[in-house]
């Protein structure tokens, strides 16, 4: 169950971000929401995190083109390609959420601008979670496997005896033990 609600989310928000990626590289799918993520851009590199630590403000079309391309590439690997690299897309896409968020807070924009940020923020958190429960669980069940295994393959233990060598072994035992058996 848990690996269907995985792939259903990944496949949602690979979808989702593919297209948000492609609404902030070029106007061909929509001119006006093109037009208002170019202003949206310019906005925030005006409050791009990094300036007051690093003193480097980025270009806000350079900005605008670096996140949408992530995002159609992150998209892609989390909609349609298997394997780890998918986690590392996730957790890319998580840090640029943040970075939306952020951005829409230092502008002081409110609640309803941020919300869809928010919540794509938190679906990619669930995402995330739900991965790596499903991750824990596979390693634990692959720890019990490896005890059973070990278990089978041990040799039987002799109980109920108080020596250390068994008695039809026949080595340990002196002279004197052998006759009195």
């Amino acid at each position: 169950m848990a690996s269907y609600v995985l792939k259903i989310i990944s496949m949602t928000l690979g979808i989702f971000f593919i297209f948000i990626g492609t609404l902030k590289l070029t106007p061909s799918v929509n001119k006006e929401l093109h037009k208002e993520m170019r202003k949206m851009y310019i906005r925030n590199s005006k409050v791009f995190p990094l300036v007051t630590w690093t003193k480097w403000k980025p270009n806000s079309h350079m900005y605008r083109k670096v996140i949408g391309g992530s995002e159609v590439v992150c998209g892609a690997i989390l909609a349609f390609i298997p394997g780890p690299l998918k986690e590392a897309a996730n957790v890319l896409m998580i840090l640029i959420a943040s970075l939306d968020i952020y951005s829409h807070y230092a502008l002081d924009e409110g609640l309803d601008k941020m919300s869809l940020s928010v919540v794509f923020f938190l679906l990619l958190m669930c995402r995330l979670i739900i991965h790596l429960q499903m991750k824990a669980r596979e390693d634990e069940e692959a720890a019990q496997r490896a005890q059973a295994s070990e278990r089978e393959q041990a040799p039987p233990t002799c109980q109920g005896h108080t020596h250390i060598v068994h008695p039809n072994a026949g080595a340990g035992f002196s002279a004197a033990e052998k006759k009195n058996q």
